[in-house]
């Protein structure tokens, strides 16, 4: 009974004591008397002695001080003074956020994994009884279970198969929360996300691969384009040449059927050379003859081109 619940039982004590000091002082009319009598019982007996559960909550009733009956749903009976409601407890299925920052795999490969659990509570006693705060328990058990489950698993084996890692996790959390009187009927990780470092490292082939790649087309573009010049060639500098080379892939593109598209690694892979290919330089235009000389230039690199793409 809480402090409202005895206050309000004290009071409708005092009224009926009252009322019956003054039906025997003032001479009040029996009958009246006796309705006013059996309404303050009736509402005696509700405030002092009937609680009231919802369909999801459940009611742990203690009885001098020991455990007697779970309660609910529904009305049920309370007697004040010898009975104690400890606690209502939530019987709907409830969500917790996991995060765990030291999941370490069978690899040595530490893992960062964040998710949800589902959890219901399927006896109410066990859940009061045998354990002091079942949310703190359930999430320290959780934060364990998961760094038992990866360590368990190779990191490609993890990000391969998160589908039975979610029920791996599920069944080895159900088993021992059972004794809990707790249900877990389902984990969801939603993100796994591996170390910066080894995000690059197995990034770096492809990023290499990339950059050799880029760097055979600089290649290329510069002994298509000292062929085309000649002596001419050895004064330009390397942003030059390739802002010829490309102006040379570019009006050949626009001039066939077909677009010649250049991906972005092979500009990643020039270096700085990118903010240079708007134009040529004022050196270079004079050592190729003069600006009327450069398309000029232009058509002999796409001739090698062409010649170099039928050998």
């Amino acid at each position: 009974m809480g402090p409202g619940e005895f206050w309000g039982f004290v009071a409708v004590i005092l009224a009926i004591v009252v009322l019956f000091f003054a039906g025997v002082y003032f001479q009040v009319a029996y009958d009246l008397f006796l309705i006013l009598l059996v309404a303050l019982i009736i509402t005696l007996f509700f405030v002092g002695f009937v609680k009231k559960y919802t369909q999801f909550e459940r009611g742990i009733i203690f009885r001098l001080g020991r455990f007697n009956r779970v309660a609910g749903p529904g009305w049920a009976i309370v007697i004040p003074f010898f009975e104690q409601e400890y606690k209502r407890v939530d019987v709907r299925v409830r969500m917790m956020d996991v995060q765990s920052d030291e999941a370490f795999t069978a690899d040595d490969i530490r893992l960062s994994l964040s998710g949800t659990i589902y959890y219901q509570i399927k006896d109410p006693e066990k859940a009061t009884l045998q354990i002091d705060n079942y949310g703190q328990g359930l999430n320290t058990l959780i934060q364990s279970i998961v760094r038992n489950t990866v360590a368990g698993m190779t990191m490609r084996q993890v990000f391969g198969s998160i589908d039975k890692l979610n029920d791996i996790m599920a069944d080895a959390i159900r088993h021992a929360t059972y004794q809990w009187g707790i249900d877990v009927p389902m984990v969801q990780i939603r993100t796994v996300s591996p170390p910066q470092e080894v995000v690059q490292a197995m990034i770096q082939p492809e990023i290499s691969a990339n950059l050799l790649q880029a760097q055979r087309f600089k290649a290329d573009a510069q002994k298509i384009v000292m062929e085309a010049i000649g002596e001419g060639g050895k004064a330009l500098d390397d942003r030059s040449v390739m802002y010829l080379y490309l102006q040379a892939l570019k009006q050949m593109g626009e001039s066939s059927s077909s677009k010649i598209v250049l991906p972005m690694q092979f500009f990643q892979g020039l270096g700085g050379m990118a903010g240079g290919l708007a134009g040529l330089s004022t050196t270079a235009i004079a050592s190729l003859g003069g600006q009327q000389n450069v398309q000029n230039v232009i058509d002999s690199i796409k001739q090698k081109i062409t010649e170099a793409a039928k050998t």
